[in-house]
């Protein structure tokens, strides 16, 4: 107790002497050294009240200003200025209640000035964007940065130096990379600030019929200042390769989150940006859209790393888990560019079932065939898999124009039966019918399996059967329909049962009967 009073004692001395005044601010050395303390001391719940009033919010902002002016004088300013910066954002982690207190002392204000500035160290860009992470609370908050501010460009421009910085083409900007900080981890905090204004701000537009919104609650005349943010995060998750390990970098994690916001079709800026100099539809987009191929890209590589081609009968649950968190918004954002353009979804349907392959392997699983069509079955059908499963579900669905008959004769009603039961879709009644595949041969599929149906075969493997092993197959089928019933899974009768009803049964049993 008495450590947190002398602690408490020696944080008023601090404030009073370095920061409310310049008293004995006799170096930004000096000044450096007592900041630094504070950041300690301010650590400590129990001597945050000290910092985290509105009076020392307030001063300790200005005196970031301050060094940040001078940070091309001396490398103590630079010091002042992010160790200013840590202890307004340490007060705002200690104490929900100063969050707000940082807006009105024009926090905002002094984050734009130093984030729109070229001269800024990689650790002074992060703690820009983890205050203006934590400062971000209210929607209002979003309008006032949006529309007044224009953090959104800011916020790009900054991510467009790191990005730059960090593929090479900043090479005259050295200071970039002075810091505590990579240009990714920067790119990365950058964009979560990004992330949080977004839907802040789409939240505070929606429902407000003054507003002449086009999509996803963006008023019309604020769209460009966030269409810089958009691009700028397609291109990080684009230009930035995954990690050694098969991850997406955190950068490109917090970039997909953002391009979850948008529409790829409304306004007309998104769609030219996803399909520039093409309209959708008139079969000109298949080279104009770099955007839609590299998001594909980086979707086949990480569903690479989740399903292997030599790990078809392996677990991969507990892969699933480690990946289903960064998967998951790829998917969504393919899925959102495959159900809103028809083109797009002609040429992302070729690339997962390629034409040379519909044919050759129709008599196989749907789950042990080739390339990705397989692997992506393999997904859907993971309990355990959070949200990506429904994902791959929707898109496969998105890429079969939502024909759920299609859906199910592709990857087969065994797969698709959890997934179209959480979805609530009905199954259509002539789906346990065969129904002719698309082969040359018009081969019939197996709508349970999605396998090629060969009746020969399976003559040919009843009649290799005893009767105890028929019989037990017979039980098997039985137990199952009926649970399936149950559940409510299907709706139809038991076939064993009505095989039994019907006498067939007994007939069979009169022919084999060798009792006198």
């Amino acid at each position: 107790m008495g450590e947190h009073r002398h602690q408490s004692e020696c944080t008023k001395v601090l404030m009073d002497r370095f920061v409310y005044s310049d008293s004995d601010r006799c170096s930004d050395k000096a000044t450096s050294l007592a900041l630094g303390i504070l950041k300690i001391f301010g650590r400590q719940i129990n001597n945050s009240l000290e910092l985290t009033s509105s009076k020392a919010i307030g001063a300790l902002l200005e005196l970031a200003k301050q060094m940040f002016q001078k940070t091309t004088e001396s490398k103590a300013s630079v010091d002042s200025c992010e160790e200013a910066l840590t202890c307004v954002a340490n007060s705002m982690l200690q104490r929900d209640d100063c969050r707000p207190r940082f807006s009105q002392c024009g926090g905002f204000e002094v984050i734009a000035e130093i984030i729109r500035s070229e001269k800024i160290t990689s650790t002074i860009a992060f703690l820009c964007g983890r205050c203006l992470l934590l400062a971000l609370v209210s929607n209002e908050d979003a309008r006032y940065l949006v529309e007044e501010l224009d953090m959104p460009v800011i916020l790009a421009r900054a991510v467009r130096m790191y990005l730059d910085c960090e593929t090479g083409r900043n090479d005259d900007k050295q200071w970039l990379s002075e810091g505590r900080f990579s240009s990714q981890q920067v790119m990365a905090e950058l964009l979560k600030a990004g992330m949080s204004l977004c839907v802040l701000f789409q939240r505070s537009t929606s429902g407000t019929a003054a507003e002449n919104t086009l999509d996803d609650s963006i008023p019309e005349k604020h769209v460009a200042k966030l269409l810089e943010l958009l691009r700028v995060s397609l291109d990080v998750a684009c230009a930035l390769p995954i990690t050694s390990q098969g991850h997406l970098t955190d950068a490109s994690k917090q970039a997909f989150s953002i391009a979850l916001n948008f529409s790829t079709k409304r306004p007309m800026a998104v769609e030219d940006m996803w399909l520039p100099g093409a309209k959708v539809g008139n079969g000109d987009n298949a080279g104009k859209c770099d955007y839609v191929y590299r998001v594909y890209s980086l979707f086949e590589q990480l569903i690479a790393h989740v399903v292997s081609d030599d790990s078809r009968n392996a677990d991969i649950t507990d892969l699933v888990g480690q990946y289903q968190a960064e998967l998951t918004p790829v998917t969504l954002v393919l899925l959102r560019l495959v159900a809103e353009h028809v083109e797009i979804r002609r040429q992302i349907l070729r690339r997962v079932y390629p034409e040379e392959t519909r044919t050759v392997e129709v008599e196989k699983l749907p789950e042990e065939r080739s390339g990705i069509s397989a692997k992506l079955v393999r997904l859907l059908r993971i309990p355990q898999g959070g949200m990506l499963p429904g994902a791959i579900g929707d898109l496969l669905l998105a890429l079969m124009s939502q024909d759920v008959k299609q859906f199910i004769m592709a990857v087969g009603y065994g797969n698709a039966a959890g997934y179209m039961l959480a979805r609530g879709i009905d199954i259509p009644e002539d789906v346990l019918q065969q129904v002719a595949g698309a082969g040359a041969n018009r081969v019939p599929v197996d709508p349970v399996t999605g396998r090629a149906f060969d009746q020969a075969a399976v003559d040919r493997e009843l009649a290799a059967m005893t009767d105890e092993e028929k019989e037990r197959e017979a039980e098997r089928l039985f137990v199952l329909f009926e649970r399936l019933n149950k559940t409510g899974i299907i709706k139809v009768e038991n076939p064993v049962r009505m095989a039994a009803q019907s006498g067939r049964f007994e007939e069979e049993l009169s022919d084999t009967d060798d009792r006198p």
